[in-house]
């Protein structure tokens, strides 16, 4: 990270991990998952889910929809009470470290998440481990789980290159933001602008330097937001905090710059990592440093590129043309167990002996079926009883047909095998 702690970190609830992080990144804001946090909650409050339906609801409201530490107390404090639950240790214990994983705590720092609940819902490995996971199959999910991670990303990148936003306001900002934006970032922006059209914004005080705005929705005076606007820096700040927390501009912020006639974003309000061209070698706050632009520096990232191609092509053609031998010989074998129909003589009908199936039938009995060839691959089998497919996520095994051009319809074999392609990034 060029020598520089990460602004924050999201980890498990675990002590070991925070009196690591503690000691490595002491300047880092160090958060929990609340997924993590969370997760014995269907357990540990079954009876109150049960002849309470709504306090589910109750409960994740007063958790991700509070935007001020008092409104959460108080939100809190009356769940508590309503449903009796103060002896409740379970929950107790999760109010006791309600500043490490309750969001409206850490609103102030950097989490680089347009939602503000999206980095706390669920675990990068959630799906490919569990706890009876050992490490050489941890090691092969966490390639998967990358592998799929990458596939995302391509995806989002291919949304955000082949279509073109679709604009809702007349606004130069809107069109400012579609240009520079990826379609994620662009959509959530979009939301936020669409929405200034039901705020009202009103001066309550400052001068021609510095202002405080009030800002509100029409006919909703009790819910009330404060931002400050600095008119020769063009800085604005909000109670709410959105910016802090993600990095895009939250809507009492573009309502205060409607009424200034700011029309355009300042350039310090867009963040590098949320452009089309962050990929591109631009910093995470502003362009990119002219050595990372320079074409001999491209030139030798594109070289490095194809030098992992081709390495990875030969590799493959190695590994078919490995798996081509094995199933000729396996054909061989087939053949010689195996005869043909016009090979079986009526004698051993008469003698009562179940005639040989034709060869085209033999692979199912000479290769172990889908379920047992996913089983052989389980690292976590131990001799003891085995675990499960769906509990260990395991990499499907897919079955492919493999027939010679000038061999018989009929006379194919089954080779259960996947080949799978990584794709890998050649920038920082």
């Amino acid at each position: 990270m060029n020598d520089r702690h990460p602004a924050s970190i999201i980890t498990d609830r675990d002590k070991a991990i925070q009196v690591a992080v503690s000691q490595v990144f002491p300047e880092t804001r160090h958060c929990l998952n609340k997924w993590n946090v969370l997760r014995a909650g269907q357990e540990k409050l079954a009876h109150i889910c049960l002849s309470h339906p709504s306090f589910q609801v109750e409960l994740y409201n007063c958790i991700n929809l509070t935007e001020t530490i008092e409104e959460f107390e108080f939100s809190w404090s009356s769940l508590v009470d309503k449903y009796d639950l103060k002896g409740q240790e379970w929950l107790q214990s999760l109010y006791d470290s309600r500043a490490q994983w309750v969001p409206v705590y850490f609103r102030d720092s950097f989490f680089a998440e347009i939602s503000p609940n999206h980095a706390f819902d669920a675990s990068f490995f959630d799906g490919y481990v569990n706890q009876q996971t050992t490490l050489p199959m941890f090691f092969r999910q966490y390639e998967r789980a990358l592998e799929v991670s990458f596939q995302r990303e391509l995806e989002a990148d291919f949304d955000t290159i082949c279509t073109t936003p679709v604009l809702r306001t007349p606004s130069p900002m809107e069109k400012q933001a579609a240009d520079l934006y990826t379609k994620k970032v662009f959509t959530k922006f979009q939301e936020e602008l669409v929405e200034t059209f039901v705020y009202t914004a009103n001066r309550i005080e400052g001068d021609a330097t510095v202002s405080t705005f009030r800002v509100a929705k029409f006919e909703d005076d009790d819910k009330e937001y404060t931002v400050t606007l600095n008119y020769g820096d063009m800085i604005a700040n909000c109670s709410c905090q959105m910016f802090e927390y993600s990095g895009v501009l939250c809507r009492h912020v573009l309502t205060v710059f409607t009424v200034t006639n700011v029309l355009t974003l300042p350039p310090h309000y867009i963040l590098g990592r949320w452009t089309v061209k962050a990929k591109a070698g631009h910093g995470i706050a502003g362009p990119s440093t002219e050595s990372s632009s320079k074409p001999e520096i491209l030139t030798s990232r594109y070289n490095n590129l194809c030098r992992e191609a081709i390495k990875y092509a030969e590799e493959a053609l190695a590994a078919l043309r490995e798996g081509i031998k094995k199933v000729a010989a396996a054909k061989k074998n087939v053949a010689k167990v195996s005869p043909t129909n016009s090979q079986v003589s009526g004698t051993a009908a008469q003698d009562g002996k179940k005639a040989s199936a034709p060869a085209s039938d033999a692979p199912s009995l000479l290769w172990p079926d889908q379920e047992e060839v996913i089983r052989n691959f389980n690292l976590n089998d131990n001799g003891a009883s085995t675990q499960s497919v769906a509990d260990l996520n395991l990499p499907r095994m897919f079955p492919v047909s493999v027939q010679r051009d000038d061999g018989p319809p009929g006379n194919l074999v089954i080779l259960n095998n996947v080949f799978s392609v990584k794709f890998m990034h050649g920038f920082s």
